[in-house]
């Protein structure tokens, strides 16, 4: 058998394994003649190895990586199934991992076969190595992708749409974030008078997912590619999980597009349904946009209202789940049917958990003002099983969350949370301090529980009152009005909690502190209070006993101009 037969044979076979319509399907009824000759022709291929050109070489890789792929998706050895049992044995370990000492010798063999082979050829062995997630190293410590990316580097320009972007999805999906590689691709498709080669959307967003999954910036390229799809018709050429990927990419490299954006957005708006979305499409969707600060209501409500008519909350996983509601909670955008959703899945899978989607759901539901008791409680015995895991921002949220619900958690909250605190001490960023500080005077002050150690507890507290206030004009008129009925109030008065008052005024020898709530002291536009809202509400009157009332925007945009109106209004706040 020739090298070319030998290619064309494994060819043959994986495009057969690629085809079966179900897992338990068998292939056409040559199969026992297969089955016979199979284990003489594998033993065939890899002794002649030697004599393999670069493209018979890299066809028989290519060829064997999907049969793997295919071995492994469908669960390896079957019962019954000559064929399926004697490639996982030729192929698979028992762990249904490939066999490396194989697909090494098969690197090996390659490695000198390089500078002759064309584009194609590169993209699929660099494709091929990426399907089975191995990086075969060399004894020199270099590795195969690092000779295949100096080889495509070199010749970029022979490269079509479709080898680019199989070769930088390979790179990303093993974490090889080659710089001159990615560098070459990018500059070479930024070069591009258009995109029109690109006909495929699939290659689109595997390239945008490959170049922000790696972290790998380029303005023009990205800039590009965005101005391309922006431009296109229409979408629906475009899976939902490619328009997931597109957006993610963006948010993730930190890469404003707004034309993008919009354009995605409204397409899925559009969309009469959106039962092609699989769960990660959903919450990877909704996650970029809040990533990116991009505000569309009706995506978010679209979205929303999807997940809870759909009945499928189990498909969730706790990744899912967590990324949805923090993606609700970052673009304010209320929707209680949502969250009450998600949190009863969340309860049902909280021991699946890990410790960023347990920290992301809880300050989600904080942020929100959406305190449910059960959800606290529920999952008190997984934060604390995670304690070991979690960063210093997992520790500031988590404890933050549970101050904002007032939920007592002292298995939780205790010495060792507490040590794990003081041990990440100096990697706590302003808004961990000031989360930190809210959660101490929870526990010290609300609930008598321990709290952080004096030296923490200061560099907390300082963090805390360190912030110079900002006055607004709708602060400078209402304080102005409180003046004009006879009172003498006091701006920005520090109280012993550590809090800001905006005014504090003395009525009939009690002394009321007086918040001035603009905007963003709600959610989005509404007049439900943010979890922050909430938590100083409670605390001020709790802590510093005195009275706290509230001045809301919308309240005082109602009375208009009129200053007779305005004045009114105040003295029936304070009871005058």
């Amino acid at each position: 058998m020739t090298p070319a037969a030998a290619a064309a044979f494994w060819n043959k076979v994986s495009k057969r394994m690629s085809g079966r319509n179900a897992p338990n399907s068998r292939l056409p009824s040559q199969n026992e003649e297969l089955s016979r000759h199979l284990n003489q022709i594998f033993e065939h291929t890899t002794r002649t190895l030697s004599l393999f050109g670069s493209i018979d070489l890299f066809q028989t890789i290519y060829s064997m990586a999907k049969i793997v792929n295919v071995l492994r998706r469908h669960g390896g050895r079957r019962r019954g199934d000559d064929i399926i049992d004697m490639l996982s044995s030729l192929l698979l370990n028992h762990d249904k991992t490939p066999k490396r000492s194989l697909f090494l010798s098969f690197a090996i063999a390659s490695r000198d076969k390089l500078n002759n082979s064309d584009a194609r050829g590169l993209s699929n062995i660099a494709y091929a190595y990426a399907l089975i997630k191995y990086v075969p190293g060399f004894d020199d410590e270099s590795d195969l992708f690092d000779h295949v990316a100096i080889q495509a580097a070199r010749r970029k320009v022979e490269f079509n749409a479709q080898d680019i972007s199989n070769m930088m999805w390979a790179y990303a999906t093993v974490d090889k974030p080659h710089a001159l590689l990615f560098q070459a691709m990018a500059d070479q498709i930024a070069a591009y008078e258009h995109l029109g080669e690109f006909k495929h959307p699939q290659d689109f967003s595997n390239m945008m997912w490959a170049y922000a999954k790696a972290g790998v910036s380029h303005a023009s390229f990205f800039e590009k590619m965005a101005d391309h799809v922006a431009r296109l018709d229409v979408l629906y050429g475009f899976e939902p999980q490619a328009l997931s990927n597109i957006v993610w990419a963006y948010a993730k490299a930190v890469v404003s597009h707004p034309k993008l954006f919009e354009r995605v957005a409204n397409h899925i708006v559009a969309s009469d349904n959106l039962d092609t979305f699989d769960p990660q499409a959903l919450s990877n969707t909704v996650w970029a946009y809040a990533k990116a600060g991009f505000n569309h209501p009706e995506l978010f409500e679209k979205i929303a209202n999807h997940i809870v008519a759909s009945d499928k909350m189990d498909r969730f996983d706790p990744q899912n789940l967590s990324s949805t509601i923090w993606a609700y909670a970052t673009a304010q955008v209320p929707h209680p049917k949502l969250f009450k959703e998600v949190a009863d899945a969340a309860i049902r899978s909280k021991g699946e958990f890990d410790s960023q989607p347990v920290a992301n759901l809880l300050w989600a539901n904080a942020t929100m003002g959406v305190t449910d008791k059960q959800l606290f409680l529920s999952f008190v015995p997984t934060a604390a099983k995670l304690i070991e895991s979690y960063n210093n921002q997992h520790l500031a949220n988590i404890a933050w969350a549970y101050a904002v619900a007032d939920v007592d958690a002292p298995t939780l909250f205790n010495n060792h949370f507490i040590k794990k605190c003081v041990e990440k001490e100096d990697v706590f960023k302003m808004e961990g301090l000031f989360q930190l500080y809210q959660w101490n005077l929870w526990q010290t002050k609300e609930t008598s529980n321990p709290g952080l150690p004096v030296d923490l507890k200061e560099r907390c507290y300082n963090a805390f009152i360190s912030e110079e206030p900002t006055v607004s004009k709708f602060q400078d008129d209402v304080v102005a009005q409180l003046s004009n009925i006879g009172l003498d109030p006091k701006e920005e008065v520090l109280m012993g909690s550590g809090y800001r008052i905006d005014a504090l005024v003395e009525v009939n020898g009690k002394t009321i502190g007086i918040e001035v709530d603009g905007p963003y002291h709600f959610i989005g536009r509404s007049k439900s209070q943010l979890g922050s809202t909430i938590l100083k509400r409670r605390q001020v009157p709790s802590i510093d006993n005195i009275e706290l009332v509230s001045v809301p925007y919308w309240e005082w945009d109602e009375v208009g101009n009129d200053e007779v109106k305005k004045q009114e209004y105040l003295r029936r706040l304070l009871g005058l």
